[in-house]
């Protein structure tokens, strides 16, 4: 079993991750096929994303990632509906490149991915934010979806200053098995 960072202490991440470990078989990932959103907590659909992972194509061949879904938590913060969109697509480089290399990682390891940190948006406020991704594999091994929650809260940067931990933000963390 994967356990979570001591910063992923809310029911949303708790009960995601043990939702997908209920659905793993010993040496095989799961596929979007043994997902069922009516088996989600109800309260949470609003922050859960699904993206495909799309291989990029030669000369670039870039892995990017396509919302599948966006549920409506998402769409609120990024100030429009995503679904369909690449991540790299719809923020600045230097704000989606951390959220990319964490992707990069669930897809590379295999592996649950943790990753918090401060966002700007738009309106200059400042979001903190957090995101646990999940591998998903259609064939069991070679991961093709995402599956990930995502939380967000408003804060000023005087109290990001204030009160966060002085923990990097936009460091990845690949979630450890116990």
């Amino acid at each position: 079993m994967y356990l979570l960072p001591p910063e992923a202490s809310e029911a949303e991440f708790r009960e995601l991750l043990s939702y997908w470990q209920s659905k793993l078989v010993p040496g095989r990932l799961p596929g979007r096929q043994h997902i069922d959103p009516t088996e989600l907590q109800p309260r949470h659909l609003s922050q859960v994303l699904l993206l495909d992972v799309v291989d990029g194509a030669p000369p670039k061949a870039r892995r990017r990632y396509r919302f599948r879904l966006a549920g409506t938590g998402f769409a609120a913060i990024a100030g429009r509906d995503v679904t369909g969109l690449h991540y790299d697509e719809i923020g600045a480089p230097e704000r989606s490149l951390p959220v990319i290399r964490a992707l990069d990682l669930i897809v590379e390891r295999k592996a649950p991915v943790f990753l918090s940190g401060c966002l700007s948006v738009p309106s200059q406020d400042y979001v903190w934010v957090k995101r646990l991704g999940l591998p998903l594999a259609h064939d069991g091994h070679n991961v093709d979806m995402i599956l990930a929650v995502w939380l967000a809260e408003r804060r000023s940067l005087a109290d990001l200053a204030r009160n966060e931990p002085e923990r990097e933000a936009g460091t990845p963390q690949v979630l450890e098995r116990r």
